[in-house]
């Protein structure tokens, strides 16, 4: 969200800035881990077949990547403007090579989450391809650069449904069409909305099938102990509900006298005729009760996915963490800035957690935070060189001036990811929409996925705490389910002034999404509700994966 209020992020002043000693530079950071990765390509083969637009995988075009040094077809010079090379021909190229390996990345988190057998071992793979995409992307976008400098065409951000893409038009004078640029126009819409139309059909062919699977039971069920609603069948069980036709025994049999079904007699009909139901009357009362029961499963409110998200009724220490980043994919964006403190739902702040933090927000107190870091990281060269107004707007970090020792890049630095490892595995974190930090976590830090996977990562979410728990989360235009973004969950539950707004910077958002989580819950508690309520769980609560039995897990 836009904050007009917004200062540009003044880095120097930060008075905990990369409290964690780095001492990769550009050329001392080891990459071969990038091509030690491939060597896991025959685990990966062994299971996944197909990507996830259902084509047959290449895994010997994958291990024929470049890692270390570059998947993209362009060379630095073809990124400078009057290059002899064609820039059309490159762009081309590129996107083609990110299309395929982005439908086989997309695949991976389900493939290896659901190895119940555990054949993959580990998720290097992924996260050396997501590095390699990374740099593919930046390449790209130097290569519409480009093509801007040269006049061939102009670039404009669209909104195409789930997600934004930059459009080429053909600019005035270059003897191009729309149309010219078909085959270099970024796809990314269309095979993301095409992947989500499938998930939505796939998830009503299920529907469908599992309804017919019981309508199949119910008849069946009918068919070898009769009908209540047939009255009296010789041919039964004489323990069937249908044997025993007298007006008393179907009196006392409380199951089958059901007010809320039409297709199930009352009382009163039972007294008339110990037949309730006629015999040719009764496919049509079969199928109205088959009905009555398929609609009232259909009017009952449907799970909502981030239930499990929701904390319990112990839950104490929490570390609240805030990813900033300069995208929204964690396969093509880089990680630019990372906050977090802790904070005890329940129990008292520890008293030696030393003074009081100073904020971004000059009315920002501690409260009853304590440990807090923010750790500022960069990006590429050619990231930099391509710059990002929009994130320059929304936090105040310009990522044109994120380069050089002073800025180290996450996905490089070792020692930044297993330090943050440590500290997600040590509690739970919370953050607000957890799964897009938890995206980040997977595919830029070494072991995450892996401790995930092992039941080692508990993970909180406020977002469906608001939606869920708040009731000033109210419908409106624009929000079918309440305003549930942290700016309006912060301020409802009094973190957050109402004349100011979410500052877009890891560790202030992480501060007021805690002040928030710690206020609620000690109202839901007062009105036992939430997780003190009908519907509560008992212990810490969050999202982790729990070893039921031997090689059975859950997600």
């Amino acid at each position: 969200m836009s904050n007009d209020n917004d200062i540009q992020y003044d880095e120097t002043n930060d008075n905990n800035m990369n409290d964690m000693t780095n001492t990769n530079t550009a050329s001392t950071v080891d990459r071969s881990w990038l091509t030690a990765a491939k060597q896991t390509i025959s685990q990966w083969s062994y299971i996944m077949l197909k990507d996830a637009d259902d084509h047959d995988i290449d895994w010997d075009w994958v291990n024929s990547l470049d890692l270390e040094h570059g998947i993209g077809v362009a060379h630095p010079a073809d990124l400078e403007a009057g290059a002899a090379s064609s820039v059309h021909d490159l762009l081309k190229a590129d996107l083609a090579i990110r299309d395929q390996l982005e439908a086989i990345l997309a695949k991976m988190s389900m493939t290896f989450m659901r190895d119940f057998d555990r054949h993959i071992k580990t998720y290097e793979l992924p996260r050396a391809l997501a590095y390699a995409d990374r740099r593919l992307t930046d390449q790209i976008a130097l290569l519409r650069d480009r093509g801007v400098a040269e006049g061939l065409w102009t670039v404009t951000d669209e909104d195409r449904q789930r997600v934004t893409v930059p459009v080429l038009h053909a600019a005035e004078g270059s003897g191009l069409t729309d149309a010219d640029l078909d085959d270099v126009q970024d796809h990314t819409a269309e095979i993301v909305n095409a992947r989500a139309e499938q998930r939505k059909a796939d998830r009503e062919k299920r529907e469908a099938a599992r309804h017919e699977r019981q309508m199949a039971l119910f008849e069946a069920d009918e068919k070898q102990y009769g009908s209540v609603e047939a009255g009296p069948d010789e041919s039964a069980p004489s323990d069937s509900s249908s044997d025993a036709g007298s007006p008393d025994y179907l009196i006392e049999a409380q199951p089958i006298i059901n007010d809320d079904n039409p297709a199930v007699p009352d009382i009163t009909q039972v007294n008339q005729n110990e037949t309730a139901v006629s015999e040719e009357r009764y496919e049509q009362f079969r199928h109205a009760a088959a009905e009555h029961v398929a609609a009232r499963q259909a009017a009952a409110p449907k799970d909502y996915w981030r239930e499990v998200y929701l904390p319990g009724r112990d839950v104490d220490n929490v570390m609240g963490i805030d990813l900033e980043t300069n995208g929204t994919e964690p396969y093509r964006a880089y990680i630019i800035d990372v906050g977090f403190e802790y904070m005890n739902m329940k129990s008292p702040r520890p008293t030696n957690t030393g003074a009081d933090y100073s904020y971004d927000k000059d009315y920002y107190e501690s409260g009853d935070a304590y440990d807090q870091h923010r750790y500022s990281f960069g990006v590429t060269p050619e990231a930099a060189r391509h710059g990002n107004a929009f994130i320059i707007q929304l936090t105040g970090i310009d990522i044109s001036q994120r380069t050089g020792a002073d800025y180290p890049l996450f996905d490089e630095d070792p020692a930044a990811q297993a330090d943050l490892l440590k500290r997600l595995t040590s509690q739970p974190f919370v953050a607000h929409m957890a799964t897009f930090e938890h995206s980040f976590f997977m595919l830029n830090v070494a072991g995450y996925a892996e401790a995930y996977r092992n039941g080692h990562v508990t993970i909180i979410d406020t977002l469906p705490m608001s939606r869920l728990w708040d009731e000033g989360s109210i419908p409106c235009e624009g929000h079918p389910d309440g305003d549930n973004t942290l700016d309006a969950y912060a301020k409802r539950q009094g973190a957050l002034h109402e004349d100011d707004a979410e500052r877009h910077l890891g560790l202030e958002d992480s501060h007021i999404m805690l002040l928030a989580m710690k206020h609620h819950l000690t109202q839901l508690k007062a009105e036992a509700r939430g997780p003190w309520g009908p519907g509560g769980k008992a212990g810490v609560g969050g999202k982790r994966i729990i070893n039921r039995r031997r090689r059975t897990w859950r997600q």
